[in-house]
């Protein structure tokens, strides 16, 4: 049996996994739409701003930004137990607020802001407190603890739901026992579990993707499931989702699938929510190396996904999405490779390396190993494990 740490200290080396994207049609990829996006990446300020621990996730609300630490493998003899607040500006570099230390905790692995701005959440895995977190942002730059809640061996990811009227955090409990948890959060003073949903001790759940009713859940070599949890489609609801569909993308390839996370784009100018975007975590090494591809899935018929397209960076891989679905562009933080931008208009299939628009790597190489992206106020924001928070101009 692994100890507690061993899930996150996996992550370290990212051992388990694998690349290749596989997919029905064989070719180049489909036609752009009408006017395919222009863009060029550059460094609008930041970075090298977080010396005392690894970067994880960020989540940024109007004129603030959230960020996580990662504490699988210790930097400056401290874990992961730090929540960074920052001050951004139009044209300038983030602005370090506070901090927020929890104590005994090893990681804040997720950060995520309700979409009124009231709330903060973010999970946490390792140590006696790991669990859930909920801060009120009344006052933005001073959040204000609201509730917790411990789980046993930790949370991976967490992620808003709003449904029927009411507040949900979707939450991806890690092995050995990985799990959908799902908590009514819409009395922040008081979490409420209301589901627990079973999955294949697989290397458990990696994350969650909530809209319209549905949750995705990326469930490693298990692949991804759909759940209907408000939807209508299987008359799941929150507190019983009921499975739709799942699929393992990849399959057939030498490499473990290590499906990780996802989105589900909805295309304003074909008015379709036909592709799910799948990133693949693979085998890497912080700071050196990493791989695993994005895979792209047709889910106009949601009883049966299928694996359509898909994009490979070499020497690099793919870990968190921002989708900037005006402009119809896929934001990934690629680890090592630093920040992609493909363009992700039209039909998609096969092999979408045509599409890359741009890509920077905001520390430069050998100081980057970006997790997460988000596109807010104009600019893309990406948190890098090794170099801190960036403000990246999109032009």
């Amino acid at each position: 049996m692994r100890d507690r740490g061993s899930y996150t200290k996996a992550l370290a080396m990212l051992l388990l996994g694998g690349a290749g994207c596989g997919g029905d049609d064989a070719g180049p990829s489909g036609p752009p739409g009408p006017e395919p996006p222009s863009l060029t990446f550059n460094v609008a300020g930041g970075g090298n701003n977080v010396a005392d621990r690894y970067t994880s996730d960020l989540w940024v609300h109007e004129n603030y930004a959230y960020t996580g630490t990662w504490g699988g493998a210790q930097r400056g003899g401290n874990d992961g137990n730090a929540l960074k607040i920052w001050s951004l500006s139009g044209t300038g570099a983030p602005s370090l607020v506070d901090s927020i230390v929890v104590p005994d905790i090893g990681t804040v692995s997720d950060v995520e802001v309700s979409a009124d701005g009231a709330l903060l959440m973010f999970s946490a895995e390792q140590g006696e407190n790991q669990g859930l977190y909920l801060y009120d942002l009344s006052d933005p730059a001073a959040p204000a603890f609201r509730d917790s809640l411990h789980v046993s061996s930790g949370l991976h990811t967490a992620t808003f739901g709003e449904i029927g009227g009411r507040r949900y955090a979707f939450a991806a409990k890690n092995p050995f026992d990985p799990a959908l948890l799902i908590f009514d959060v819409t009395n922040p003073d008081a979490i409420e579990p209301v589901a627990s949903v079973p999955v294949p001790d697989d290397y458990g759940i990696h994350d969650t993707y909530v809209r319209d009713g549905l949750a995705f859940v990326f469930a490693w070599n298990t692949g991804v499931i759909v759940y209907d949890v408000g939807n209508g489609v299987r008359l799941g609801s929150p507190t019983a989702p009921v499975e739709v569909s799942r699929l393992v993308t990849g399959e057939g390839s030498a490499t473990s699938p290590a499906v990780h996370n996802g989105w589900w784009f909805h295309n304003p100018a074909t008015e379709e929510a036909r592709y799910l975007f799948i990133g693949q975590e693979g085998p890497g090494t912080i700071g050196s190396s990493a791989s695993g591809d994005i895979h792209v899935v047709d889910v106009s018929d949601l009883a049966n996904p299928r694996e359509v397209a898909g994009f490979t960076l070499p020497g690099a891989g793919a870990h968190n999405f921002w989708m900037d679905e005006a402009r119809q562009i896929l934001y990934a933080a690629y680890y090592n490779g630093g920040v992609v931008a493909l363009d992700v208009s039209g039909t998609l299939s096969g092999d979408l390396s045509g599409r890359l628009l741009d890509r920077i790597e905001p520390g430069g190489d050998g100081n980057t190993y970006t997790w997460g992206v988000q596109l807010a106020n104009g600019s893309l924001y990406a948190s890098d494990m090794l170099s801190g928070l960036w403000q990246i101009a999109v032009e």
